[in-house]
């Protein structure tokens, strides 16, 4: 990893969205990036954005998602062990848009029970967001089940993937998720 970083820290830094030259080299690094992630998550390079953290990725996703709604009370769904970077996003979406957030409880696996998503979901739901693991209890989330529940009502499904990736299979179209979160530093990036 620092090998393939290295020319870009110390030789070709230009900003790859420029269009002068120094832009060139670190735009096709850029590219093959987008390119090599993308292919690890079965997803297409330009449905691959890059951020500066996990935490960044979850925010963009969800306000992302529930303002494009462009619904006046939006309601969002997630669980009660998910991420902060998930709970404070939705809180801030209620505080800040008037979103209607409905945390789930978990049982007693740490597991989301599909029936209480099922019974959650509503004309109104706009998104919901399940980690696929969790990262304290390694609770493997039913993220299939889960994704088919929210697209039978219409919403988008987003997956904190970050504790997953690498350890367990994770491929966007065979999950069924919207969205999707990794982070580089859990797979030493």
């Amino acid at each position: 990893m620092v090998q393939a970083m290295g020319p870009y820290l110390a030789g070709c830094f230009g900003n790859p969205s420029s269009s002068h030259a120094y832009a060139r080299t670190p735009r096709r690094a850029l590219a093959e990036a987008r390119g090599q992630v993308a292919e690890l998550i079965g997803a297409g390079p330009g449905e691959v954005v890059f951020t500066a953290s996990g935490s960044e990725a979850d925010l963009l996703a969800l306000r992302g998602a529930v303002l494009a709604a462009r619904r006046p009370r939006p309601h969002v769904i997630t669980q009660v062990t998910e991420h902060p970077a998930v709970l404070e996003t939705c809180r801030a979406l209620e505080r800040l848009h008037g979103a209607r957030v409905t945390v789930l409880p978990v049982d007693q696996y740490g597991l989301v029970e599909p029936a209480a998503l099922d019974a959650a979901l509503s004309e109104e739901t706009v998104l919901v967001s399940v980690m696929a693991a969790n990262n304290e209890t390694g609770a493997l989330q039913p993220v299939g089940e889960l994704a088919a529940l929210a697209h039978e009502h219409g919403a988008l499904f987003h997956c904190d993937a970050a504790q997953a990736m690498g350890r367990i299979p994770v491929d966007v179209r065979s999950l069924g998720v919207d969205l999707l979160t990794i982070v580089g530093h859990k797979m030493y990036a």
